[in-house]
């Protein structure tokens, strides 16, 4: 009994290793005059959806409407915002995570993109959350700022900032591998079966140790 309890979580282990995710960060090529300081999007895919090599997703969030159904399950996070000139802000932020279609919301999702089998993407980025918005697009894997808007008043809900032009690379931070902040937490399921193999160990070393003290 405590080794198939131990074989079990030892198979938890592998499961929680080999569902990795894989981590895209913007590194800046050309600033544009025309756009806030410190400009940060990250994007977080699940590894099976890298190695299918394409992405096409088109996401609104329609709970409004009573259809809180999840949408898809290649996307886990998309994050995006400025951070001024001193790197402190959080300015226009959209802020997706995995399943917040099934909560009330605005989000709203158009990506069509190619990962590269040297770590880039390429393609074309829409994100929306009804209180800000950027749309981006490729030319090979350099990536450029068509537009960005916002209700706020910092950043690109300054009228004054047309907000366009930036340039920069979409790459994971090392190719195929996972990014080494957003290793994957185990799942409450996997956690209780690692928990339960721990406590069969600790058993088995009471009992043994009680046999031979007879």
């Amino acid at each position: 009994m405590f080794r198939k309890i131990l074989c079990l979580a030892a198979t938890a282990l592998l499961t929680q290793a080999a569902s990795a995710n894989v981590v895209y960060t913007w590194q800046q090529v050309e600033h544009s005059d025309a756009m806030p300081d410190g400009l940060h999007l990250e994007l977080t895919f699940t590894d099976a959806a890298v190695a299918a090599k394409t992405l096409t997703l088109d996401l609104e969030n329609r709970c409004m409407y009573g259809d809180c159904e999840e949408q898809q399950d290649s996307l886990v996070s998309l994050r995006y915002w400025y951070a001024g000139a001193d790197g402190s802000q959080q300015w226009n932020l959209i802020d997706y995570r995995y399943r917040d279609e099934t909560l009330w919301g605005l989000q709203r999702l158009s990506l069509d993109l190619q990962f590269e089998p040297d770590g880039y993407l390429s393609g074309s980025i829409m994100a929306n959350d009804g209180a800000s918005d950027f749309t981006m697009q490729s030319d090979g894997n350099i990536f450029s700022m068509l537009w960005a808007h916002s209700d706020q008043p910092a950043a690109c809900g300054n009228p004054a900032l047309a907000c366009t032009g930036e340039r920069g690379l979409l790459r994971s931070s090392v190719p195929g591998t996972m990014h080494p902040q957003e290793q994957p937490l185990p799942e409450p399921g996997s956690l209780a079966i690692l928990a339960a193999g721990g406590l069969a160990g600790w058993l088995a070393r009471r009992r043994s140790k009680a046999v031979r003290m007879r």
